[in-house]
């Protein structure tokens, strides 16, 4: 039978739409709702506003948008697998359109699959993945069309996938304290489940256990050693601003904690990775303290899971430069007796023998 007039152009029309599908696997099929920009408020105060959607009952958001939120400023896009990097300086977060699991530091964690459109040519982010991927605790407030965020997060939502042996390994605690904190007389979790995460002054992260890795060393300066030469050239940066993970590309007058480190190491000729959390598990952790050696630290303001969350330089005789978020690149005397970063003092790595 031959097919003629509306007939043959609605053939044609799914027979578009099913190839389409099959050449853009993470493209979403069903109609999307929009929904009016949304007011972004962080720990209660707003600070930027957001245009989410809606599928299947659940609100999105552009992924770009939500991680400069949140401060994940360096952003790289990998077209050809639909996959998104982004740094804030201590930790990089991997995450695919249509994946099940997102990379977080050296770690993997389970999410609900984020979404591409071909309309916006972005990916957006289920509010629920969106808290997992960020240690935060993140909802649509439907009284008034919002987004409320919280950070760090005080609760994990259950995803498919999860057990509370995996959970509890990714925020740095035991299941013992997992449970307790919850009341839990089993280890038994249902998705879309909140769990309280335990206080934050009892989840720790240790050594990476990847450690002992060795620095390339491409050239060796001349006229000084090397740890002289990483100290003099961190000086010359006293007084340059701090920006959330700022990329190498704004150095010198952008950093983050990690970026310079990285950006003072290759100047001396030496390659380490790029964020906080990378940067320890390089070189041997050491338990007296010498110049040149890094210095790690847990961010409590920002991190539940008591990450790494920022790194310095020690300089001797008890001080530490490094790029402070509320002071920009900065010299901290007696770090070890100050009361903030005594407190939140994780290890130290020796990088240069």
């Amino acid at each position: 039978m031959r097919l003629k007039g509306k007939s043959l152009n609605l053939l044609l029309f799914l027979s578009l739409v099913f190839s389409t599908l099959l050449s853009n696997p993470f493209t979403v099929a069903a109609e999307l709702k929009q929904v009016p920009t949304a007011g972004v408020y962080v720990n209660g105060k707003i600070v930027n506003g957001i245009n989410p959607i809606q599928y299947n009952g659940e609100y999105y958001v552009p992924i770009i948008y939500i991680s400069k939120i949140l401060g994940y400023n360096h952003i790289i896009f990998e077209e050809d697998t639909k996959t998104y990097q982004l740094t804030d300086g201590s930790t990089m977060i991997r995450v695919t359109m249509g994946g099940t699991r997102a990379k977080r530091g050296d770690g993997y964690i389970n999410i609900k699959p984020p979404l591409w459109t071909d309309i916006e040519k972005t990916g957006y982010l289920p509010l629920s993945s969106a808290g997992v991927l960020f240690n935060a605790d993140i909802a649509f407030q439907k009284s008034d069309g919002s987004i409320r965020i919280t950070t760090p997060a005080n609760y994990h939502l259950v995803q498919k996938g999860d057990t509370l042996w995996r959970i509890a390994k990714a925020y740095h605690t035991n299941l013992e304290l997992l449970r307790a904190v919850n009341d839990m007389t089993s280890n038994t979790i249902y998705i879309g489940q909140k769990l309280k995460l335990p206080p934050k002054n009892q989840v720790q992260e240790r050594e990476p256990a990847k450690e002992h890795q060795q620095p390339k060393i491409a050239k060796q300066p001349s006229g000084t050693n090397l740890v002289d030469n990483i100290i003099n050239e961190a000086k010359k940066y006293i007084g340059a601003q701090y920006k959330f993970g700022a990329s190498l590309s704004e150095a010198p007058e952008l950093f983050d904690c990690s970026s310079y480190i990285q950006f003072l190491f290759l100047n001396s000729g030496v390659e380490i990775p790029r964020v906080s959390r990378d940067q320890a598990s390089v070189g041997a952790k050491v338990a007296n303290l010498q110049k040149g050696d890094l210095m790690f630290f847990t961010t409590p303001e920002l991190y539940s899971d008591g990450r790494v969350g920022h790194v310095g330089i020690y300089m001797g005789n008890g001080n530490m430069i490094h790029a402070s978020s509320s002071k920009g690149v900065t010299i901290t005397e007696n770090v070890l007796q100050n009361p903030y970063w005594s407190k939140n003092y994780l290890f130290s790595k020796r990088v240069i023998q």
